[in-house]
């Protein structure tokens, strides 16, 4: 009997192993050409934590299978240093004088339909970015209401430490809501731009600002959102407690949403990594991916570029408070002709993501990685 009961959890072990290699390569393979893949990585977080109780267990028991999924999990360090950061980085010995601060935030309409019971949260947004005082503000799902109490001129008005700004709209309703994009900055704004995707509410801007002597090209982004027809977590809890046919029958809807999402993110993040590549400045990329760090899209937009919570972020970082677990899916990523530092993910109930928060300064250009001359 216990040899049995060793075997059966020998198979679960070996089962693990594979969904977390599963997990790794879903980095690698776009959802465009194998969907599934990009499920183990969203994944990723529980399959390393089942991965752990059985190294624990069979060092317990006193079994080399503990080698089984110990050696995998050392083999993604650089998945697991996506997910965790283990005490405070150091600042900068010296800070330049050109130093800047970013915000990036989904906003959620300025919880305009009254997701959250509080009626004065714009207002403690407005107060909370004051006082941050930063040089740069990224948001997303940026509403205003023409004629009515939140206008573009007020919202420039309440923001007036930000003179330059750039404002894209991907959905308007004619005289009653525009939905979108907007980059507020103290530096002068010399080009603007957008990326528009089709059948999509989603959308990029970006900017061309000038820092002292230096100009930077800044991405606001907002890929692609995952529409549910059902509360998340209500079908979750349907599930853990009361099991039956019409829960499945939500749970396989809510799959097909996250795969169409997926592919279409897939899409999106290979448009904006091109563009990236055209960029003749150093570059930022702010904003809600909807996809955590170990998706494809994650890596299509980080590759030559540095993440900001990883250079100089603590803990989890996680930026979306409505789910079960911590998840990270709002990214600061820039380019290694930057330094950052004070990584931050403020934890508010504001609306449904935290306002991630970075300072920045130029490197020298001897301690530019890979760059030993002059630019």
């Amino acid at each position: 009997m216990r040899s049995l009961f060793r075997n059966i959890f020998l198979v679960i072990n070996l089962v693990l192993v594979l969904s977390l290699l599963m997990a790794y390569l879903a980095a690698y393979v776009s959802p465009e050409t194998l969907w599934f893949f990009a499920f183990f990585g969203l994944a990723y977080p529980y399959i390393l934590l089942a991965n752990l109780c059985f190294v624990i267990v069979w060092i317990i028991f006193r079994k080399w299978y503990f080698l089984l999924s110990l050696v995998f999990i050392l083999a993604g360090w650089g998945s697991l240093k996506k997910l965790l950061q283990l005490g405070q980085k150091k600042d900068p010995v010296e800070i330049a004088g050109d130093s800047f601060r970013i915000i990036s935030y989904n906003v959620r309409l300025f919880n305009y339909y009254l997701w959250e019971k509080d009626t004065a949260l714009r207002p403690k947004m407005m107060e909370y970015l004051h006082g941050e005082s930063p040089s740069l503000i990224c948001f997303q799902e940026f509403l205003t209401l023409p004629g009515g109490n939140l206008t573009l001129a007020g919202i420039k008005k309440e923001l007036s430490g930000l003179p330059y700004s750039h404002v894209n709209y991907t959905h308007r309703i004619p005289g009653r809501m525009n939905f979108g994009l907007a980059t507020f900055s103290k530096f002068p704004i010399i080009h603007k731009g957008n990326i528009e995707y089709e059948n999509s509410l989603n959308g990029i801007i970006y900017s061309d600002l000038v820092i002292a002597t230096d100009t930077v090209r800044v991405y606001n982004c907002h890929l692609q959102s995952v529409k549910l027809k059902q509360d998340y977590n209500q079908v979750l809890n349907g599930l853990l407690f009361n099991y039956d046919q019409r829960h499945l029958k939500d749970v396989k809807a809510i799959s097909l949403s996250i795969r169409d999402a997926y592919i279409q993110r897939a899409y999106q993040a290979e448009l904006l990594s091109r563009h990236i590549k055209t960029s003749p400045y150093p570059v930022i990329v702010c904003g809600d991916f909807n996809d955590t760090p170990f998706s494809y899209c994650y890596y299509r937009l980080s590759r030559g570029l540095q993440d900001a919570f990883v250079a100089s972020g603590a803990g989890m970082g996680s930026t979306y408070r409505q789910n079960i677990a911590p998840i990270r899916i709002d990214y600061i990523l820039f380019s290694p002709s930057l330094k950052s530092f004070h990584f931050v993910s403020k934890k508010t109930d504001w609306s449904d993501h935290y306002p991630v928060r970075c300072d920045f300064t130029f490197r020298r250009k001897a301690d530019v990685p890979g760059q030993h001359s002059p630019r």
